[in-house]
């Protein structure tokens, strides 16, 4: 009897490591693909802290409307984002190329690819993702040094949403490919609990 529950035991441990490990190598592949664009700090194996390196650029997103280019631009003031796995839904990442020259309208011919790739992260419904912002005027007019949050602007918002910037594609959709695993894996471990 004591044989069976100490093999059981083992097993079972064997399990949720494998999990961990699962998530872990996830969470790595993560911060590897974001090193460029900023920084991950892995909380715990449910949740992450992403600093973007600021300022964010402005995207440019060009989309043919009835012949003609109408743009669309997005910008991400963000300082940090806490996302806890479980409450991404991983069907609603998303990806484009954009731009992020500050003349990309105005110098914009069909066949142009974009320089950027910008992820979008959607949360499930119901839940929001804690973030700190910042003021992109109030930090452009800052010069070097330290600088307190209060001097260019930092304030808390919980968001919906949320979108990265990458400069390499390959990153980006291996960030990608790496989040939604991530978060199948949490869920899919917080489902059999």
């Amino acid at each position: 009897m004591n044989i069976r529950l100490l093999v059981l035991s083992g097993t079972l441990l064997f399990c949720a490591n494998g999990i961990a490990q699962d998530v872990g190598s996830q969470l790595q592949q993560m911060r590897s693909a974001y090193a460029a664009s900023g920084s991950i700090v892995v909380v715990d194996d449910h949740t992450l802290f992403i600093q973007p390196k600021m300022p964010g650029p402005i995207c440019a997103l060009p989309k043919n409307k009835d012949g003609k280019i109408d743009w669309s631009f997005f910008a991400f003031p963000l300082s940090s984002i806490t996302v806890r796995l479980g409450e991404v839904d991983e069907g609603l990442i998303g990806e484009d190329i954009v731009f992020t020259r500050p003349d990309a309208a105005e110098s914009y011919k069909p066949g142009d690819v974009g320089d950027t790739t910008m992820v979008v992260v959607m949360g499930v419904p119901g839940k929001r993702f804690h973030t700190l912002t910042y003021d992109r005027e109030k930090l452009s007019h800052l010069g070097p040094g330290p600088h307190s949050s209060a001097s260019y602007g930092q304030g808390e918002d919980e968001v919906e949403a949320f979108g990265l910037t990458f400069a390499d594609q390959a990153a980006a959709r291996t960030f990608i490919s790496a989040l939604r695993n991530a978060v199948t894996i949490v869920k899919t471990q917080a489902a059999k609990r």
